[in-house]
């Protein structure tokens, strides 16, 4: 049963963009016309079931709430496929989580996920065409991505896809980036964090290491070491109802290029994709990634999993290599950037089954 009453004729969830209360009703549809301006739709002279569905399709639901935010609109599947699994990005602004949630994302449209039996479709058409057009497409051609930042809530909505699993269930999966050091204590921002389903920590290697390797680099970009503050403030303002967060996590690497002579670093790159889930291979590269983490940057960073019930830890590389003047002059070569989100896709229960490798055995 929901936990809020809202007028509409579906069930209960949050804005992605406002984090407010909202719930499917064919009374606020809009579509946008070809000048992209938000035009109201009529479905009451539709009669034929599948044109109903194909204009739903690429339809929009304006939002109700205007309480100094802007007019937003949100994709109609996104409110008539369930309760989304919502994914929290958690890391400092220049952890690289712009380009890793990216990269996440192109290898998904590339059928990353089918392996595992999810196929994938866009939560809407034109939206996702512009996010590949303005996001993938500019980072594979060695152009650095501007970080951006929403100024009206702490927890920004980056991207949703509806995902199908091998059960013919259809869920969209959402993308936030959590602003960790400026979040705010507010109603809408609490909802979210009650129903956060996974939270992806990304650490810098630049602030978290002290290889003599990262010097230059540190001293480029004026970083100096020291936990993510970011980390502390999502662990602290999660609600908790033991001794362990409830919510799946997984704690990311990134920028292991920087790495990539450094065992196990130099061993982990290099692994091919699993071609199946595996428990026991996630339990190796978490063994792994949390003494390297541990001895070398100390216990702040490794502190998601020792406070989350169920997590596990990863080494990746979102580019591949470093930028110079806003580009990768080496090009960019993603290595191993779905590891982390099919293992928080696996704790969730939308991959797996209740064997040796099912969600239950997946995380640690």
């Amino acid at each position: 049963m929901s936990l809020f009453t809202t007028a509409g004729t579906g069930p209960d969830m949050l804005c992605p963009y406002c984090l407010e209360v909202v719930s499917y009703d064919e009374r606020h549809l809009y579509v946008r016309d070809e000048r992209q301006q938000y035009q109201t739709l009529d479905l009451s002279g539709q009669t034929s079931p599948l044109r109903r569905a194909d204009t739903l399709r690429s339809a929009y639901q304006r939002c109700r709430n205007t309480d100094g935010v802007t007019p937003h609109y949100i994709p109609v599947p996104y409110l008539t496929h369930g309760s989304p699994l919502t994914v929290a990005m958690v890391g400092d602004s220049a952890t690289g989580k712009t380009h890793l949630l990216t990269q996440m994302i192109g290898e998904i449209t590339d059928g990353g996920l089918e392996p595992y039996g999810i196929t994938w479709q866009s939560v809407n058409p034109q939206d996702h065409r512009e996010f590949m057009e303005e996001q993938v497409d500019v980072l594979r051609s060695g152009r650095m991505l501007e970080h951006t930042r929403s100024l009206e809530t702490s927890a920004t909505f980056e991207e949703a896809l509806l995902l199908t699993g091998t059960d013919g269930r259809t869920r969209p999966l959402a993308f936030f980036d959590l602003a960790g050091e400026d979040l705010r204590r507010t109603d809408a921002l609490l909802r979210f964090m009650l129903g956060v389903d996974a939270l992806i920590f990304v650490v810098d290697p630049l602030r978290a290491l002290p290889h003599a390797q990262l010097d230059p680099l540190r001293g480029a970009f004026h970083y100096t070491r020291g936990g993510d503050p970011a980390f502390q403030t999502v662990l602290d303002r999660l609600p908790r109802s033991g001794a362990y967060l409830g919510v799946a996590a997984a704690v990311v690497i990134n920028k292991c290029d920087l790495l990539r002579f450094e065992p196990p670093v130099d061993r982990w790159l290099s692994q091919p994709p699993m071609p199946q889930v595996s428990a026991a291979r996630f339990r190796a590269e978490s063994c792994d990634a949390y003494a390297f983490l541990r001895h070398y940057a100390g216990p702040a960073w490794v502190r998601p999993f020792d406070s989350v019930l169920r997590c596990t830890l990863h080494f990746a590389s979102a580019t591949g290599s470093q930028y110079r003047d806003d580009r990768f002059v080496h090009g960019v070569r993603p290595r191993r950037v779905l590891e982390p989100l099919i293992s928080v896709l696996s704790m969730c229960g939308m991959i797996g089954d209740t064997g040796a490798d099912g969600p239950a055995e997946v995380g640690m």
